[in-house]
């Protein structure tokens, strides 16, 4: 990383680490928005891939002690103008989900237990 003319050494390190940091953060939320977006082609995701593939990681927030880079600004508003795409998209494709649940639910016998269509009440 660039070295930070008006810094001391000890200042310009804490500068690289706090980006680095930072950087990593939104690396992180982007491999998650587009593990998201790749449900939208391929529904079972990671449960397609078969045995011993991952499964979902629980998000934690980022603990930081450096206040968010300007020069990250950018990227960071992409990233979030993507995740409301992303999130749009999928509630979109939940809903559409939901409708074809609901139209396959209003067919006779579909999801219904078997039962006798005749009664022999003679014997």
């Amino acid at each position: 990383m660039a070295r930070h003319p008006d810094l001391d050494d000890a200042q310009d390190n804490a500068v690289n680490t706090g980006l680095a940091a930072w950087v990593a953060v939104l690396k992180g939320l982007e491999v998650s928005v587009g593990a998201a977006e790749s449900t939208l082609q391929d529904p079972l995701g990671h449960l397609s891939a078969g045995p011993g593939s991952a499964g979902v990681k629980t998000w934690l927030p980022p603990i930081l002690t450096t206040p968010f880079p300007p020069e990250l600004s950018a990227r960071a508003n992409a990233l979030a103008e993507k995740q409301e795409s992303v999130t749009r998209r999928l509630e979109e494709a939940r809903l559409d989900a939901a409708r074809q649940l609901q139209a396959v639910s209003s067919v006779p016998g579909i999801g219904e237990p078997a039962a006798a269509v005749y009664l022999d009440v003679k014997s």
